[in-house]
């Protein structure tokens, strides 16, 4: 790891360029073919549309890592390339992007997309396809249900929601919850709820939202005539920051703890100042002084000029490492044999999760999490 990130610096201009060309070459028309061609992988996101900051999250983390990979030599001594699509994380557009990847033979495996709606309306296609799906970036119980070429790496709301509950009543015991009206809200509240009942959070008030509205002060002030002690937020980064300063705007001062979605730069610039006393869970944390994770650092802050990675920037770098780890293992680099090898019991390394194995269920089945606090508009540690 360490050799990449030292390479990543030295070779970061020349890769940039590299890639930029790869996006429009038509290099490779097999994936399966050997010597020097290009081995491809698909990228999934939201370039443009409502989600499009988190597409942009994704292609830090993604760019960094396929400089590494590229200055390090490539997959069996073949560069690396990446095919990007936007899908505006749409769970109607996903399924016509996947399809495309499928059709395209030189693509060998295909990461994304952002959400679980948006990936789990794709998933279909790829195990159809027989294709490997990668998904980083979805946290819904079910988002590897759709068959073996389906993995993902972000554990599922069965754990971290439950996980929540118990923090949450640390704070207070009286909750008012804010949760998405979409599969993923409606199935991570109904986890948040079993976590409720064994912590002993009362649940004096919840409401389902839309996670694109602008105006959040009338289901605050219902929350609010409730008494809560604490207020939960199962948000993304952005819709939760709207939330967070529309509550401080309206007086409430009552503590917010949000889910691990919300652990982004992003929530602390739309919150401004009410971000600071948020708390949340988060498997990454800058002031982590293991090795791996400042080197990682300082090449993420060399790459684009941002001190912090958010969580998907760093998800997504760890998303492409480990389906190059696999080819690296793969008997025949070919689509099958690419899922074979990422589902064949070895570990792979990362920074989100240091080392890490898929389950039988070919996903992150749990992991350590910190608790963190904004203070001095920076997520720390909480004491």
């Amino acid at each position: 790891m360490s050799s990449r990130l030292r390479a990543a610096l030295a070779a970061g201009a020349v890769a940039a360029l590299s890639f930029g060309l790869a996006a429009c070459s038509p290099a490779a028309e097999a994936g399966e073919a050997g010597g020097s061609d290009p081995v491809r992988f698909g990228v999934a996101l939201p370039d443009t549309g409502n989600s499009a900051q988190y597409g942009e999250y994704f292609r830090q983390g993604l760019d960094l890592a396929l400089t590494e990979i590229n200055a390090d030599g490539g997959i069996d001594g073949r560069p690396v390339e990446l095919v990007y699509e936007d899908t505006q994380a749409d769970p109607a557009q996903a399924p016509q992007i996947a399809q495309k990847f499928v059709d395209d033979a030189s693509i060998l495996a295909v990461l994304g997309d952002f959400g679980t709606p948006a990936t789990s309306a794709a998933s279909p296609i790829y195990q159809d396809g027989g294709l490997v799906q990668f998904a980083f970036s979805a946290s819904g119980p079910d988002v590897t249900d759709a068959g073996d070429y389906v993995f993902a790496t972000w554990v599922s709301q069965e754990f971290e929601a439950p996980r929540l509950a118990a923090f949450a009543a640390e704070t207070g015991t009286r909750a008012a919850v804010f949760y998405h009206d979409t599969d993923w809200g409606q199935e991570t509240f109904g986890f948040f709820q079993d976590g409720e009942e064994r912590s002993g959070l009362e649940e004096v008030y919840a409401t389902a939202y839309d996670p694109e509205s602008t105006d959040f002060r009338p289901l605050l002030l219902a929350a609010k005539a409730k008494n809560p002690e604490v207020i939960v937020l199962i948000s993304y980064a952005a819709d939760g920051a709207l939330i967070t300063s529309q509550a401080r705007e309206l007086g409430i001062e009552t503590p917010i703890v949000g889910i691990s979605s919300i652990y982004n730069q992003q929530f602390i610039e739309l919150a401004g100042d009410a971000a600071e006393g948020v708390q949340t869970l988060s498997y990454f944390t800058p002031t982590n002084t293991e090795p791996r994770v400042q080197e990682f650092i300082a090449a993420f802050a060399e790459a684009t000029g941002e001190a912090t990675p958010s969580d998907y920037a760093i998800r997504a770098y760890d998303a492409l490492n480990a389906v190059a780890q696999g080819a690296e293992r793969a008997t025949e680099l070919t689509r099958s044999g690419l899922r074979d090898a990422l589902d064949d019991g070895s570990s792979f390394s990362s920074i989100l999760y240091d080392e890490f194995q898929l389950d039988e269920t070919r996903r992150v089945s749990d992991a350590e999490q910190f608790p963190l606090v904004i203070a001095d508009g920076a997520f720390t540690i909480q004491q």
